[in-house]
């Protein structure tokens, strides 16, 4: 039997294995929120059972999400097969754009999930609000407000946490003081990492140090508005990354943001939401601070990126249709230069402007409606048109080092018929239709459609290090006809949820070789640029939840995505084959314990010609335990990879190492534990 057929043999017995100890209870451990595709998940609960809260990482526990690995940090989230803008990151309702071209830092490497108290993945497009992009899912971090028992104006937490297989410290605090009017949280971590094992016994480049604090600020005037300030910081040094030729001795950012909500007005708006915010990213990565170097070859690459933003929202109700309507803003701007640090005439000259000081303004309109057609179903519609512009402030001027290219020259010599332009002006449309309908015996399904656009990135447009890595000016947005059908149950005891979906996606934005595409120019043919293709992407997701006993649960998730490049009769990189986990979880009153299996079969469906590398199937066993000492002490404690298994995910980064090919391994056996004290 091939590892494929076990695997899913492994998961099919399972859930005969909850129907055939079926008991009466009335417990729910595990619940699957419909629709299917909009999973929340508290923290707390969702860190019992990991040792880890590197976000990409906690996210991976949910179907149809993925983490690409490059290093210990900053593990790169893609939804149904997509990933950088067709996943938005909203962090408190603000953005953070990461500063690497190469996402050493995705907006997830900014956040301590430690410090949130819910985690949201909307898969896919259900809402017209979350903001431009997004066409594959939004990620939702939140920070609820305080609550303080009476006559105890105060509350907190500290922790400490360690492992045996790279983090070696981790520790943190939060304190909140306030009422029901005012409060104030402050709150900070720091992490100290050394380089991981894999399953083999081999080193693994991914080593760090991080920092990270907020402080949030807020005032309720009445109880139904909230105002609320909040400034956070995230400061990273020294972070090496197995799948890069660079490391990052800097990555600091920080974000400020402010927001008000009102609700239950008289009048013809009932609801009002106005927020705003601005985020700096200061990178910085090289080939020789944390590294063997070569004295001739020193180069780093500084970078700089500010994004800011806001909303406004106003609600109406008009008889059984609650109206939303109102602006999005969202200005993204980014600088990078490579520069050369050896020893000569070019020491400390810039040989590239790889993004020159490139800009993307995208303000929006929307307007989306919910009509509760009866008590049992509902309606929601919508649309939204984007207004972009962008442009390469640079693109004309020529770097430090005299003999290398201006920005234009790299467009003009990768991409064939090339335009000229450094600046672009684009109007979008965007559109959603969803119904949903409760149906007898707790049962619920939903159908939706949706047309969405996704613009170029600055680095898809305007990346410049040279004739290996160009971007392409004149690309068109991506335009998104996406279907989404599900169904799902939940009762007293066992809960499902199951959809499928298909995405017909006209300009695709593909990152390929020269030597794939007649409109990219190279003499070695691996000259590498974007063009634009036609795509499918379609795939399932299936979650459940069993309870046997009023203690014993068992749960677990299934997914699939398949990706195909039609325009070209190849696959899509970075599809996950089939894929999941279960779950098996005793709880009593002061102590639980539990076990996870994972498992994803073998991909290979890759797209070769661009160099993608096919991966054998995997399994790990994950176990973990914690007990409440008392009203203020937890411990929790687990071991992750229990039987040291060798391995790596489809979608972990690829890169090149002294002529070898390889993917970034994945950890081996891994001892966790970890302490919480609250007041």
């Amino acid at each position: 039997m091939t590892m494929k057929m076990k695997t899913l043999a492994y998961f099919v017995a399972t859930c005969f294995v909850g129907v055939a100890h079926a008991q009466e209870t009335t417990l729910s451990t595990i619940e699957v929120e419909a629709p299917i595709e909009k999973t929340a998940m508290p923290l707390e609960a969702a860190l019992e059972q990991s040792g880890n809260t590197e976000a990409g990482s906690v996210l991976r526990q949910i179907s149809g999400v993925e983490g690409s690995r490059m290093g210990g940090i900053g593990l790169d989230v893609l939804i149904r097969g997509q990933g950088q803008s067709a996943v938005n990151v909203l962090v408190d309702g603000g953005k953070i754009e990461g500063g690497c071209p190469n996402r050493m830092d995705p907006p997830t490497h900014y956040t301590e999930l430690n410090s949130f108290d819910s985690i949201e993945v909307i898969k896919g497009v259900q809402s017209l609000q979350t903001g431009v992009g997004g066409t594959a899912g939004t990620v939702i971090l939140e920070r609820n407000a305080p609550t303080f028992e009476p006559g105890k104006p105060y509350n907190g937490k500290v922790y400490a946490a360690t492992n045996s297989n790279g983090l070696t410290q981790d520790i943190g605090a939060q304190a909140a003081v306030g009422n029901d009017q005012f409060y104030v949280v402050l709150q900070g971590s720091d992490k100290i990492a050394k380089s991981y094992e894999d399953g083999n016994g081999n080193t693994v480049n991914s080593s760090y140090k991080t920092q990270q604090g907020h402080i949030d600020l807020g005032w309720s005037p009445t109880p139904d508005q909230q105002i609320k300030l909040s400034h956070e910081i995230s400061n990273t040094q020294d972070a090496l990354y197995q799948g890069s030729t660079m490391d990052a001795p800097k990555s600091n950012g920080t974000m400020t943001r402010l927001s008000y909500e009102g609700k239950n007005f008289k009048g013809p708006v009932t609801e009002v939401e106005v927020s705003g915010y601005v985020s700096d990213v200061e990178h910085v990565m090289d080939n020789f601070s944390l590294r063997p170097f070569n004295p001739l070859m020193k180069m780093e690459t500084p970078t700089d990126v500010t994004t800011k933003g806001g909303k406004v929202r106003l609600s109406s109700q008009l008889a059984q249709t609650k109206l939303d309507y109102g602006l999005l803003l969202q200005t993204i701007e980014k600088q990078a230069s490579l520069y050369s640090r050896s020893a000569g005439a070019q020491l400390d000259k810039s040989q590239a402007l790889m993004w020159p000081d490139a800009v993307t303004e995208q303000n929006s309109l929307f307007v989306e409606a919910n009509t509760a057609i009866s008590n049992s179903q509902n309606v929601v519609y919508g649309v939204r048109v984007d207004q972009v512009s962008a442009k390469a402030r640079n693109a004309n001027e020529t770097p430090d080092n005299t003999t290398k290219p201006t920005p234009v020259s790299v467009y003009n010599t990768v991409n064939a018929n090339y335009s000229g332009k450094t600046s672009v002006d684009e109007t979008n449309w965007n559109g959603l239709l969803r119904y949903e309908q409760k149906l007898a015996s707790s049962m619920a399904w939903f159908g939706g459609v949706s047309l969405t656009t996704n613009t170029a990135d600055e680095t898809e447009r305007f990346m410049a290090k040279g004739a290996d890595w160009a971007g392409n000016p004149d690309l068109k947005p991506e335009k998104h006809l996406q279907f989404d059908l599900g169904l799902t149950q939940k009762t007293s005891q066992f809960n499902w949820g199951a959809n499928v979906f298909a995405d017909q996606v006209t300009d695709y934005i593909l990152r390929d070789k020269a030597a794939n595409q007649a409109s990219l120019n190279g003499t070695t043919g691996q000259e590498q640029g974007y063009v634009n293709v036609d795509a499918q992407i379609m795939g399932a997701e299936f979650d459940w939840g069993y309870s046997l006993t009023r203690a014993i649960s068992l749960a677990g998730n299934l997914a699939y995505t398949q990706g195909r490049n039609t325009t070209d009769s190849r696959n899509l990189s970075n599809m996950s084959p089939i894929n999941g986990q279960v779950t098996a979880r005793y709880d009593v009153t002061s102590w639980y314990s539990g076990a996870r299996f994972n498992f994803a079969t073998e991909q290979g469906d890759v797209d070769s010609a661009y160099g993608e590398l096919k991966t054998a199937a995997w399994s790990t066993v994950d176990v973990f335990a914690g007990y409440q000492l008392n009203k203020t002490l937890q411990f929790k404690a687990g071991v992750n990879n229990l039987f040291n298994h060798a391995y790596v995910t489809s979608v972990n980064r690829t890169d090149s190492y002294n002529g070898n090919i390889y993917k970034v391994m994945e950890p081996g056996v891994n001892v966790w534990a970890n302490v919480e004290a609250k007041f």
